[in-house]
């Protein structure tokens, strides 16, 4: 079996941007020169998405209309209440809160994907693209990817 793992770090410039990792994911998968088995795209931060789905201009903005309308982000959210907030705190969490961020977050539901790798080739759709979604601000970021398989 084969493993090949890579840390990709990268800055977002905003509030439901989405970065397509795409060919990220399909160089990872060459290098490994896996055949079969899978590719693992994981984001390990609490205030972003991996999402796979097709790269078009209306389905973006609808998506961000959509995540702002559900979890707008001056909404008063108890995790930015600094006054009854008590558990993992750090600086930042009174300059920026985000508690709009970590429930965008849950409504998604995706901190990774799994893609099949068949002969060597990624089992996406035709018009399937992998994202990572940011939720919350610019900030600097990383995604794992993982490539197993024979």
């Amino acid at each position: 079996m084969r493993m090949v793992f890579e840390n990709h770090s990268f800055a977002t410039t905003r509030c439901a941007e989405f970065i397509d990792l795409t060919e990220d994911v399909e160089n990872t998968v060459a290098k490994s020169q896996v055949q079969n088995g899978m590719a693992l795209i994981f984001s390990p931060h609490t205030t972003c998405a991996v999402l796979i789905n097709e790269s078009e201009s209306g389905f973006i903005r609808d998506f961000e209309d959509m995540i702002h309308a559900l979890v707008p982000s001056d909404g008063e959210y108890r995790h930015d209440d600094m006054t009854i907030r008590t558990e993992n705190i750090v600086p930042e969490d009174h300059e920026f809160p985000n508690g709009h961020a970590h429930l965008k977050h849950a409504l998604i539901g995706s901190a990774s994907q799994a893609i099949p790798v068949i002969e060597g080739e990624l089992q996406l759709g035709q018009w399937q693209r992998v994202f990572f979604v940011e939720l919350d601000r610019a900030r600097d970021r990383k995604v794992f990817i993982q490539v197993l398989g024979d």
